[in-house]
């Protein structure tokens, strides 16, 4: 009969960010639908606008998402009653700048829309764009980790390690990316200069693992 010894192995790898995405949210609230829609309207244009003005293309504004919804609200009655009134429609839109870790240029677009008549919600995502040269590193990491497990063991057992008899892709990849939850207040800077804050974004903790059967000799 041959025996055999599964270990899993691990490997992990940190990466430093080289990229970074602008993720913007606007919308208002209006009480005909016909208003919404031109708001909608008015705030995109002044949102491609303001994103060509600080020196990219309008393209490079991309929609993550678009709605327009039917909003209520609770109030009392004359007869002290609990009852649901229509607010309005609810314009939302999310756009996304992606570019290199460039923090002058994150700034102009800052900068841009503080000074619009937009009131919208920022935040700055950085990730790391090329995945496969990590990727590569980690699950040949991960096998020789689990070889190196396995020969103590074998040895710890008085047995001698042999060849791979099978492998499996246990947890499969880590996407790298990692928010910096870093929400910048532009509604009440209305006006006033912005300076970017200095922000070294921290490294991301990639990690695979690889589960192998290792024969026993």
């Amino acid at each position: 009969m041959k025996h055999s010894i599964k270990v899993v192995g691990e490997a992990r790898v940190s990466a430093a960010p080289d990229r970074v995405r602008i993720i913007i949210h606007i919308g208002n609230i209006s009480k005909e639908y016909h208003e919404a829609m031109s708001t909608a309207e008015k705030s995109e244009a002044e949102m491609a606008d303001t994103i060509e003005k600080a020196g990219f293309l309008k393209e490079d504004l991309k929609t993550l998402s678009w709605n327009i919804t039917t909003e209520y609200e609770y109030v009392i009655n004359e007869k002290n009653e609990q009852v649901k009134v229509f607010a309005g429609y609810r314009y939302k839109h999310s756009f996304e700048v992606e570019l290199g870790i460039d923090h002058e240029a994150i700034g102009r677009i800052l900068q841009g829309l503080i000074q619009s008549s937009l009131t919208p919600e920022i935040s700055l995502d950085y990730f790391v764009s090329e995945l496969q040269e990590y990727k590569d590193k980690l699950l040949h990491q991960a096998v020789e980790d689990s070889r190196h497990k396995a020969v103590i063991m074998a040895e710890a057992g008085d047995a001698r390690l042999g060849s791979i008899i099978s492998m499996k892709y246990k947890n499969g990849y880590q996407h790298m990316t990692r928010g910096m939850d870093n929400h910048v207040a532009v509604p009440m800077m209305a006006k006033g200069t912005f300076r970017l804050p200095d922000i070294t974004p921290a490294d991301i903790e990639l990690s695979e693992h690889v589960s192998v059967v290792w024969e026993l000799c």
